[in-house]
């Protein structure tokens, strides 16, 4: 389940590992209709990478929300698997269970 918690967690993280352009992920988040279903529905939107789990979920934030794909920076640094679920989150993808 989503919660206020999650949500903080989420942007605080984007914020501490991209600064501005963390900031430039979550706004555009806010612009988007919220997705609003679990994470393993959100797996129908992806398309497979070769084994690439992080470039996988990635396919599916540009089919659904290229705004938010286009602010994402070119180098995620070394926590971009954690990003990327925050980034989900803040769509509305509730990866927090299954």
């Amino acid at each position: 389940m989503l919660t206020y918690e999650y949500i903080k967690e989420a942007q605080d993280f984007l914020v501490d590992h991209w600064g501005e352009d963390g900031k430039k992920v979550i706004v555009e988040t806010f612009s988007i209709p919220k997705y609003n279903k679990p994470f393993k529905d959100f797996l129908n939107e992806c398309s497979a990478c070769g084994g690439n789990w992080g470039g996988m979920l990635l396919t599916g934030v540009k089919r659904l929300w290229p705004n938010v794909y286009d602010a994402i920076p070119e180098y995620m640094g070394h926590l971009a698997w954690n990003a990327i679920l925050y980034i989900l989150l803040l769509c509305g993808v509730d990866t927090t269970s299954e």
